[in-house]
């Protein structure tokens, strides 16, 4: 399925391994010593091969399917096809994830400083460290173990960066403490100055940016976000959450545990946002605002005013997703209206 030229060949797994690593039972009648060699979708799957399904769009590829084995749901069991290991679990994807994670690990980190990079004689590491060419390493900054410094990326000082955390290229950190395991996609920037300033009549004073951000262990950033510090307050991600490309967090902003933001979204300044939000495309999201937990924002929405817990909101402004698809419907009639 991956191209060899890019990603190294897939390891091999036992249907017990792939049993365990996801802690889904197996029927008795299964050879639990058979072997796997990749994962596929259900279109171009051979009988070697592990698939999923998670979506009714794909139940006639799923019927057709030549996987050997596939994770779904106990629903569609009575009309998997019979030579298909059935892989029985209630969230097939994530099941399906952990399995792709096992055929195709992340790759060792290859550890050493290149000839070309740039280190200042404060900067601490130790010798698990992979540091690319162009890197620039500023006085005082402190590296955990099994890192990747990418090429051309700046660390300026004083920045903390904690074990296993992979940083791409031509990226800039400054004013950071950055956990373990996190992910910092290429072109991200982290910890400029935020967006403050004190206005009186025709001057824009600059108001100094005096905190820092701080992004806790498990976060991944897309390519090309930008996260300001903090104004004194610090910037904060939360563990365990997402950021898709191009996104804007705006200084003393604050995102709980397991958010997922969506691409070209923006959080303005001093928004807080609470744990396991989802964030649709495009959305964007006022300062100094409090957005509950396991909120839902659709895409394109523009939040004005603070959201409770557990809320789904659409539209400009954003309200209640069922009030959004009633003006929709309202707004559709009056138009065809119109038109007679």
């Amino acid at each position: 399925m991956a191209d060899p030229k890019f990603f190294s060949k897939s390891k091999k797994l036992t249907l017990d391994k792939i049993s365990k690593l996801t802690k889904i039972s197996l029927p008795e009648s299964v050879n639990k010593k058979r072997v796997f060699v990749d994962i596929s979708t259900l279109d171009t799957a051979s009988q070697d091969n592990v698939s999923f399904l998670d979506n009714k769009n794909y139940i006639n590829q799923f019927k057709k399917s030549k996987a050997g084995a596939c994770f779904f749901k106990k629903d569609f069991e009575n009309i998997a096809p019979k030579n298909m290991v059935p892989l029985i679990t209630q969230n097939p994807y994530h099941s399906f994830a952990i399995i792709a994670n096992a055929f195709y690990p992340m790759k060792d980190i290859t550890a050493g400083t290149h000839p070309k990079a740039h280190i200042e004689s404060s900067a601490k590491y130790d010798d698990t460290v992979q540091i690319a060419p162009g890197a620039v390493v500023s006085n005082d900054v402190v590296i955990g173990s099994n890192c990747l410094i990418g090429a051309n990326t700046v660390i300026l000082s004083g920045v903390v960066i904690g074990d296993n955390t992979i940083i791409d290229p031509n990226c800039t950190i400054a004013y950071s403490i950055i956990g373990s395991n996190v992910k910092i996609h290429n072109g991200v920037r982290i910890g400029q100055d935020g967006f403050g300033f004190a206005q009186n009549e025709d001057v824009n004073l600059k108001m100094p940016q005096l905190g820092r951000v701080l992004i806790k262990d498990s976060v991944e950033i897309g390519s090309n976000c930008s996260i300001d510090r903090g104004t004194g307050p610090d910037t904060i991600i939360g563990e365990g959450t997402k950021l898709d490309n191009l996104v804007q967090i705006g200084h003393n902003a604050v995102l709980g545990k397991n958010c997922i933001i969506v691409a070209q979204s923006g959080i303005s300044g001093s928004t807080q946002i609470g744990n396991n939000v989802i964030i649709g495309g495009q959305v964007g999201i006022a300062g100094h605002l409090k957005i509950g937990n396991n909120v839902r924002i659709a895409a394109k929405s523009g939040v004005m005013k603070n959201i409770e817990d557990g809320m789904t909101v659409g539209g400009i402004p954003s309200v209640p997703i069922k009030d959004w698809h009633r003006q929709t419907i309202i707004l559709k009639q009056l138009t065809k209206r119109r038109q007679k």
